[in-house]
């Protein structure tokens, strides 16, 4: 229990030490077991918000990127769709599309859009620097936000 508690008071320092120290160095990374990991830390608040996460990410990709960056931007938008959930299912797909990768974080709650809003720049502008993009789309039923990952960035 004093772990779980260590780790949220550590969250938001980590989060701004993850980007400070992001640099342009470019690694292969098997995503689901990456995501798998970063979602690790988020179970026990996922679980007392009676909330789920689901990595649906396929088993086989690899994305080229700056490691530190990635955990800035999926964690950034994992913790968000954690704090604003509860009763929900919180997904995290990938779809690649040519010479792109898109990593979607979806989210039924109605305060995911907000959180993400919030924060926008500064995950808009940790995208930018891996290459990519960052986006919002609120519906009726919820919010997704998809980080894509263009060209050289994608190894399959």
């Amino acid at each position: 229990m004093s772990h779980c508690v260590t780790f949220t008071r550590l969250k938001a320092p980590l989060s701004k030490i993850l980007y400070q120290m992001a640099s342009d160095f470019y690694t292969t990374i098997p995503l689901h077991h990456f995501v798998d990991e970063l979602t690790a830390g988020l179970l026990p608040r996922a679980v007392s918000r009676k909330s789920i996460i689901i990595n649906q990410i396929d088993r086989n990709l690899q994305v080229g990127s700056d490691e530190n960056l990635l955990a800035f931007v999926l964690w950034n938008l994992l913790d968000k769709a954690v704090d604003s959930t509860q009763n929900e299912c919180i997904h995290i797909e990938s779809v690649c599309m040519g010479e792109s990768t898109m990593i979607r974080v979806r989210n039924a709650g109605v305060y995911f859009y907000r959180s993400c809003a919030n924060c926008f720049r500064q995950m808009q502008d940790a995208a930018e620097k891996l290459g990519g993009s960052i986006s919002i789309d609120y519906w009726d039923m919820g919010t997704t936000v998809a980080l894509t990952l263009h060209k050289d960035l994608r190894a399959a």
